[in-house]
């Protein structure tokens, strides 16, 4: 059994925190402030459903990070992606070379930054891993029971440095079995993020539906036509893979590979991968799939492509388009080249800092 401190007591957090307890993981959680670890004292742990059907019980509930992550084998970072630069930040000050932390999900460059925070502090970094999407699919349903709709088959895993990898994946295995796979490197992985492809289309598209706060489930508000708007956007994503050299699979690949979807139309195809599960959103501005998605997926693409002299007309239309519906500048609160340290830097500088840590 292996010691492990989560990140964030949300959806991701809670789900990771019981089912590893529940295996009998040494298991702490960290909250900032401290409101989403009431219900789990209160219910003496978190209840499971789903895939996993049972009861997991942390054994430190806390809002102190340091005690938190100290002597932990691995460290996972749950936590929305506007909280990764804080968090990487305080991380850098007080996590030792031999510990793992992992971006799980990261978004493009969580890696880069948390090893730019170790090199500003002048501190030996730790193995820094991230995964572009989360291994587990899961929900709330209300405080401390998590709803478990599917654990991926298979979630690529990178390192910065890249070379890393193999040691990150021999760690995790203890914990998570062989789920996650290697990945070619953290450029790889986080421009294989597809969160933004199906999140913001269709959540912009239908806005009167986030207004009116409807709550449908996503794959229902995915018509043909903006399945196609989805394609059109997936295509620019695999236009910036393309020119930093990355291989990038589809959205569609993507749901071949997590949910075992392979046939029919696109609407067709979301339906299987997402339609057992029916999560209700978005439901308010203030939903992730704008505070996330567009300052920490949309917006990275396109700064890293203008630093490339590559246009992404649709990503920024998108990104324009949820400024205005949001009334917040999400360019300005997100991630940028500029905020990775990156700005000015030409396709074998981008590479560098995703692939050989160079910060």
């Amino acid at each position: 059994m292996g010691s492990i401190a989560i990140i964030g007591a949300g959806n991701v957090g809670q789900a990771i925190a019981g089912h590893m307890s529940f295996k009998g993981h040494d298991v702490r959680i960290f909250d900032r402030w401290g409101r989403d670890l009431e219900p789990i004292k209160a219910n003496d742990g978190i209840d499971m459903t789903g895939d996993v059907e049972g009861h997991g019980t942390p054994s430190v509930l806390t809002t102190d990070l340091t005690h938190a992550v100290g002597g932990a084998e691995v460290v996972i970072v749950a936590a929305p992606a506007f909280a990764h630069a804080y968090l990487s930040k305080e991380l850098a000050a007080v996590l030792a070379p031999d510990q793992l932390v992992l971006f799980q999900p990261g978004v493009l460059g969580s890696g880069v930054e948390l090893a730019r925070m170790f090199a500003i502090a002048g501190r030996q970094p730790c193995l820094i891993a991230e995964t572009p999407t989360s291994l587990y699919t899961c929900r709330l349903r209300r405080p401390a029971h998590v709803y478990i709709g599917a654990i991926k088959h298979a979630v690529p895993l990178a390192t910065v440095p890249s070379a890393d990898t193999p040691r990150a994946l021999d760690i995790l295995r203890t914990y998570f079995g062989d789920r996650y796979v290697p990945g070619e490197d953290t450029l790889t992985v986080g421009l294989n993020n597809c969160n933004p492809i199906y999140h913001v289309p269709p959540a912009v598209l239908n806005f009167k539906t986030v207004e009116d706060a409807d709550c449908h489930p996503l794959h229902s508000l995915v018509t043909p036509r903006i399945a196609e708007v989805i394609d059109a956007l997936d295509r620019e994503r695999l236009a910036l893979a393309d020119a930093l050299g990355v291989k990038a699979a589809s959205f569609w690949d993507f749901l071949d590979t997590a949910y075992g979807v392979t046939e029919g139309s696109f609407v067709e195809r979301i339906v299987q991968g997402y339609g057992r599960q029916g999560f209700p959103e978005p439901d308010s501005v203030k939903h992730r799939y704008f505070t996330e998605d567009v300052p920490f997926g949309l917006v990275i693409w396109s700064s890293l492509a203008a630093q490339i002299g590559l246009s992404l007309p649709l990503t920024d239309s998108f990104v324009a388009l949820s400024t205005a519906l949001c009334g917040q500048d999400f360019v300005a609160g997100g991630r940028t080249a500029q905020t990775l340290g990156l700005l000015g830097s030409d396709v074998d500088g981008i590479r560098a800092a995703f692939v050989d840590g160079a910060v």
